[in-house]
């Protein structure tokens, strides 16, 4: 590899003083020649000699490390720690950050551990007996714990690097850090939980399951801790909210309490899920078989309405699963174990929809709760089509695209059962055609993708959350002491965003500390 890097930039091997693999990924753009893609950083002989390589090859720049973030010394530990809401990774990132510089916090989570949840969640699946505290979105490790465990993100934060270091140590895969786009895996992403959980306790922090936050407790809008469902008071001038965007019970108190939020454009759609090979087949051409990952897709198109739709959390080597947190809910998401070995491959199919749309789909909910209501309607929508009992209504998806009698494929379903049918009328009828319009640009962008071995899941509505939590400096712009951080703050939109989120405002915090 010495002597490659030295000719790309041009000079002699002698002259490359040490270097290292920053990245490593796939480039599968030309099918059939699929290369594999270093980002290496280098060090030369001089700073002129690095200029001038940077000027010769496109791409290159003089690397500048980023300013730490951190504190230079711990905070006084505070008289009343703080207090975390939720086990997710915006909030477990806050609090480890807050425990490693002086103020472990009281990390209060309405779900179980994730030893206990585990079970609960496959019982689930199994007989469709549902625990609204323990599902596959409230309980330690939050929403992202059932899913691929993907670690990428468009945000440029520095802190972005240091996330992933952290997966890379708790969940046991020490090359993750050099991944383009590393994912952790469900089955990892639990050991990663098990030994953050563990860190946290050594560093004093105290971790409080099956504690779900009833309201704020507050004096003139300023908070001075949480009230729990059974009526004990955590007390505590600070609390940053990590609540996840499935906790619409307590978005709805905090909405009664006068937390400033806003509705806010999320996506909602189905799940389709074909074969693994036929992914594999259409992406890398004759390379197919050659140690090549599972093959992964992103697709978007722009309906005539002026509607996005895009592929949402692709899923290679993937399972879709019912994701429902509440009675009559049926959700549908993708999850995948750290091997991606099921043998097919699921993605979101969703269209864009605005506070605009929200008033088609009913529901009692007004003003920026309506985003909420919205996805309620249309997931008991597709709880009836189930038939109840948590079952997830499929069609095959050259049936819903041209009204052909066919059955959904077999697939890799984790759900009570899977209940053949048309899935129209789930979704607002605009954004059913628009999906239509969106599947058949799919299928010229990628051919073979439209095929009668594809499935169609509904209903995939828990994209991001519908809410946006208003704040300032991570501080909320009308309680004093409330930080909503997070995708359920409507801050972020991924596990790693979530995470850093969660940093920044314990940052916040221990200024205020300090």
């Amino acid at each position: 590899m010495l002597v490659r890097i030295a000719t790309i930039i041009g000079v002699p091997p002698g002259e490359v003083e040490r270097f290292s693999v920053v990245r490593r990924g796939y480039d599968a753009r030309r099918k059939g020649d699929v290369r594999r893609v270093y980002t290496v950083e280098c060090s030369l002989g001089s700073p002129a000699l690095e200029e001038a390589a940077c000027a010769r090859v496109p791409g290159a720049r003089r690397y500048e490390a980023p300013p730490d973030p951190f504190p230079k010394t711990s905070v006084r530990r505070p008289d009343l720690p703080p207090v975390v809401v939720g086990a997710g990774p915006a909030g477990l990132f806050a609090a480890l950050t807050l425990a490693r510089f002086g103020a472990p916090p009281v990390i209060l989570e309405r779900g179980r551990p994730v030893e206990e949840r585990a079970g609960d969640v496959a019982r689930f699946w199994r007989d469709g007996t549902l625990d609204p505290e323990s599902n596959a979105q409230f309980g330690e490790g939050g929403a992202g714990t059932f899913s691929d465990g993907k670690l990428t993100t468009r945000i440029g934060d520095p802190l972005v690097d240091h996330v992933v270091s952290v997966f890379a140590e708790y969940a046991g895969i020490p090359g993750l850090v050099k991944d383009a786009k590393p994912h952790v895996g469900t089955d990892r992403l639990r050991r990663f939980c098990r030994r953050m959980r563990g860190e946290l306790s050594s560093l004093g922090a105290t971790i409080r399951f099956g504690a779900r936050v009833e309201e704020l407790s507050l004096s003139d809008r300023t908070v001075c801790g949480v009230r729990l469902a059974g009526g004990e008071e955590v007390r505590s001038p600070v609390v940053l909210l990590a609540m996840g965007h499935s906790a619409r019970d307590t978005a709805r108190r905090l909405f009664a309490q006068g937390v400033g939020m806003a509705g806010k454009a999320f996506a909602v759609g189905f799940r389709v899920e074909h074969p693994q090979p036929l992914i594999d087949r259409i992406q890398y051409g004759r390379m197919t078989g050659k140690g090549l990952p599972p093959a992964e897709y992103r697709l978007a198109a722009r309906a005539p309405s002026g509607r996005g739709v895009y592929t949402f959390c692709m899923c290679p080597g993937g399972e879709v699963m019912n994701a429902a947190s509440g009675e009559g809910q049926s959700p549908v998401n993708g999850m995948s174990v750290r091997a991606r070995n099921s043998g097919f491959g699921n993605s979101g199919i969703v269209a864009s929809v605005t506070p605009a749309d929200f008033g088609d789909a009913g529901g009692g909910d007004t003003g920026p709760l309506a985003g909420i209501a919205f996805q309620e309607e249309i997931e008991r929508r597709a709880f009836g089509r189930g038939g109840g009992g948590y079952g997830v209504p499929a069609a095959n998806l050259l049936a819903f695209l041209r009204g052909n009698d066919l059955p959904p494929s077999p697939g890799r379903l984790l759900a009570p059962r899977v209940v053949p049918d048309s899935l129209r009328g789930i979704l607002p009828g605009t954004v059913e055609e628009d999906l239509r319009v969106g599947l058949l640009r799919f299928g010229g962008a990628m051919r073979g993708f439209l095929t009668r071995e594809a499935t169609l899941y509904a209903v995939e509505s828990r994209t991001s959350s519908p809410v946006r939590i208003e704040r300032s400096n991570y501080e909320s712009v009308t309680h004093k002491g409330l930080y909503p951080v997070g995708e359920g703050a409507g801050h972020a939109g991924g596990i790693v965003s979530s995470a850093v989120d969660g940093i920044r405002a314990a940052l916040r915090i221990l200024e205020t500390y300090s």
